[in-house]
């Protein structure tokens, strides 16, 4: 495992002087991803020869060698909190909230939207930059790769790793699919983009050996090109038809007769011979 998405806050608790058992229960008391058992021990050796293996207790919290020790190592809002770092412990407090922000963080929401997003069915006042200083300390998705989630997903308490993982496979549609996000995809959009993976695939398998494994492959790809044709050429037949049946209407609507004066008033309307003069 080569780095952990609470990364910043370990520190912080190593540099309290925390033990190991200690750290554990408080990672598990915010609901932030556990260190899994095979790396813990080298994973915090490594973060003490980070900071030299110096705790708070060997400084003067007064002096400025403390504070610009803690500010060269990132810690310095979590030892000493601002009103904005404050404001995101609170979103640790609630289990639905902390699970919806993993998905939209794993699957790179734009924050603006994921702001709005839990606003509305939270009734938060989070902001932009809320959820920036959250990802920062408490759950940096971008210093992962893809070996480093295989084990951290199974340590996040209390979530669906499935979903997890399909988030960060997915990315964004993924993401805003399972969170209720709209999207404005349209169906050719969607069949272009699996044509375009279909394709990458025949690029791929082209210069494979003949074998029973290509032959597959090749009749897999013709099947899933033959499938997406079907979706776009019975979409196209269904909005002609809608096409004709609102043209006909418009038709009908235009071509219908007006009933005329005289049929409705017997012929004795104003202006008539008919007219009644009095």
């Amino acid at each position: 495992m080569r780095d952990h998405p609470s990364r910043l806050f370990i520190l912080s608790l190593v540099f309290r002087g925390k033990n190991n058992n200690q750290i554990d229960d408080i990672l598990a008391e915010y609901g932030l991803p556990g260190i899994p058992e095979d790396f813990k021990f080298d994973y915090l050796d490594k973060l003490k020869e980070v900071i030299h293996s110096k705790t708070i207790e060997d400084f003067d919290v007064t002096s400025s060698q403390y504070k610009d020790f803690i500010k060269e190592h990132k810690i310095y809002y979590l030892l000493h909190p601002d009103s904005v770092l404050s404001s995101c412990t609170k979103l640790l407090d609630h289990h639905s909230v902390k699970n919806d922000l993993y998905l939209a963080l794993m699957g790179r929401l734009d924050l603006e939207d994921v702001v709005l997003f839990l606003n509305k069915v939270y009734k938060l006042e989070s902001t932009v930059r809320m959820l920036q200083v959250f990802k920062h300390y408490y759950f940096d998705v971008d210093c992962l790769n893809a070996s480093d989630w295989a084990h951290i997903l199974p340590e996040i308490p209390g979530v669906d790793s499935a979903s997890l993982s399909a988030t960060l496979a997915g990315g964004a549609s993924a993401a805003a699919y399972r969170l209720g996000l709209e999207q404005n995809i349209t169906i050719r959009e969607a069949v272009q983009e699996a044509v375009t993976a279909i394709y990458a695939t025949l690029r791929e398998i082209r210069s494979w050996p003949a074998s029973p494994q290509k032959v597959k492959a090749l009749s897999d790809a013709v099947s899933s090109l033959s499938k997406a044709h079907s979706v776009i050429n019975t979409a196209d037949q269904e909005l002609a038809s809608v096409a004709k049946e609102l043209k006909q209407f418009k038709l009908e609507k235009s071509t219908a007769k007006t009933v005329s004066l005289n049929s409705l008033t017997l012929g004795r309307h104003s202006g008539s011979k008919h007219a009644i003069s009095k």
